[in-house]
């Protein structure tokens, strides 16, 4: 679930021309289709293929994707369409109805459902044209992969905050909460 959730990670590492890290989360069209564009990358630069194992295991990487990407944009479907932002936290869930509540988390578990099943897919896939030490090997990269991108978000976060209390917003703690959708 990782893959779009740090897309702004992707954004950055192209502007820097950084191939080596990014992953995923919650798609957006553009961004999605960025990040696995770098993973495809990282990839064909760090897992040595057989010529004969390129084409099935690359239509398989191909078909994980979309199927992924499509999961995604589902949900975001879905969300929109009951009136939910599709960045909703845990701490504003409360301030929805109780309908949006409901339609919240069982999109949230259609999305796992289709990403589980497209995962699976995957690896009965590669299985059939990768040794068992290759798809190892290839869920080593994906897991450095997805370290090393969620590690450049955190310090591109730890950046970006302000470095001194005199620089910090101060939180008014008479704000109102955010308003129900109801």
């Amino acid at each position: 679930m990782l893959f779009c959730l740090l897309v702004s990670f992707a954004a950055a590492t192209m502007a820097q021309g950084q191939v080596e890290t990014t992953t995923n989360s919650k798609c957006g069209s553009q961004d999605c289709q960025a990040v696995m564009k770098l993973k495809k990358e990282f990839l064909e630069k760090n897992f040595t293929l057989k010529e004969e194992q390129k084409k099935p295991f690359w239509d398989a990487f191909d078909a994980y994707a979309k199927a992924e990407y499509a999961a995604f944009q589902k949900s975001r479907t879905v969300m929109n369409a009951a009136g939910i932002d599709h960045h909703v936290s845990a701490d504003s869930i409360q301030y929805l109805s109780d309908k949006q509540i409901i339609v919240l988390y069982t999109t949230r578990l259609e999305t796992r459902r289709a990403l589980l099943e497209a995962e699976t897919n995957f690896l009965n896939a590669i299985s059939q044209c990768l040794t068992a030490q290759q798809v190892n090997e290839y869920y080593q990269l994906d897991r450095k992969f997805k370290r090393s991108a969620a590690s450049h978000k955190k310090d591109a976060a730890r950046k970006a905050a302000p470095t001194s209390k005199s620089q910090a917003p101060q939180k008014n703690m008479e704000a109102a909460p955010a308003k129900s959708v109801h």
